[in-house]
């Protein structure tokens, strides 16, 4: 299943680079391809076809997300020119800034994109907000209080800030 190969990928993240591109990016196609986008279509209307185009380049761009991800585990020597290029200008997730987050216990830089929004987001607590938010209702605990003790008690005290 997808989350126990996300897991997976924690504990061997360097398997992801030797994925072609078919095999790492076709598990998103499938709820953000064609037909989502046809759907968004025929909902938006012919009327608003701006709506349209934003969900197609977003539904591209998520589907791609897996690819970003891949480039950030490979040297620069293994990546085309444009890719570090990318990387580089921040358009794209670099090496370093993703490799914070395959630090144990996992807990933030979640942004594989871009990463723009990963200080922000662990500044703020929102991704330990979601993670008391999911436990209060369903009981389940996040993997990276597993590993943190700390974490998951700083979590259940309303403390969702993470030391930056």
């Amino acid at each position: 299943n997808i989350i126990a190969a996300f897991q997976g990928h924690h504990s061997a993240p360097w398997t992801i680079t030797y994925r072609g591109f078919c095999n790492n990016v076709w598990k998103l196609c499938i709820p953000f391809g064609i037909p989502t986008i046809a759907a968004i279509n025929v909902i938006a209307g012919p009327e608003n076809p701006m709506i349209t185009l934003f969900f197609a380049v977003f539904c591209a761009i998520e589907i791609m997300s897996q690819e970003l991800h891949k480039w950030s585990h490979m040297t620069k020597s293994e990546t085309p020119f444009w890719v570090n290029t990318l990387q580089d200008l921040g358009i794209s997730i670099g090496r370093v800034p993703h490799a914070k987050h395959h630090i144990a216990p996992y807990d933030g830089n979640y942004c594989i994109v871009s990463g723009l929004c990963n200080e922000a987001l662990d500044k703020s607590g929102f991704f330990r907000w979601m993670e008391h938010r999911i436990y209060d209702w369903n009981g389940v605990e996040s993997n990276a209080w597993k590993l943190d003790p700390e974490l998951r008690a700083r979590t259940l005290r309303g403390d969702y800030s993470l030391p930056l």
